[in-house]
């Protein structure tokens, strides 16, 4: 494991095999750092969103909506600092094999925790406007 190595703070030097573990590890808790981050958003801008009043009002459709476009922007931005901050520290050959698979699975790691979170903190707050991201 390499510990001088953080996943936001990047040494410009090429990273051999002996640190690819801890890069994989780093990436994976990167991954779920940024679904968070993602959700936090989205809470964020579901609070903002006022009730609207009448027979048809658009606020929960325009909650959902943010949530979905949020839930998209999730895995791509997180696949962008991989592919652009990540991958060009790591050397050609056995180091960049064995990260490879890691940099197209943390994505969809993302995508999962960040849908994983937003059912359960809309089933939990039900009464609230996240409430409204998996009604009906």
């Amino acid at each position: 494991m390499n510990n001088e190595l953080t996943i936001l703070l990047f040494v410009k030097r090429q990273m051999g095999l002996k640190g690819i573990d801890g890069l994989i590890t780093n990436t994976y808790m990167f991954a779920v750092i940024t679904a968070i981050v993602m959700v936090g958003i989205a809470i964020l801008i579901a609070a903002s969103v006022k009730n609207q009043p009448g027979p048809n009002p658009r606020d929960a459709a325009k909650r959902k909506l943010w949530f979905w476009i949020l839930g998209i922007l999730t895995p791509i931005i997180f696949y962008a600092y991989n592919l652009t901050l990540v991958m060009p520290n790591i050397k050609a050959g056995p180091a960049m094999n064995k990260f490879f698979m890691h940099s197209a699975l943390s994505p969809v790691v993302s995508i999962v925790v960040y849908i994983a979170l937003g059912v359960t903190i809309s089933k939990i707050f039900k009464r609230k406007k996240v409430g409204t991201w998996f009604n009906k």
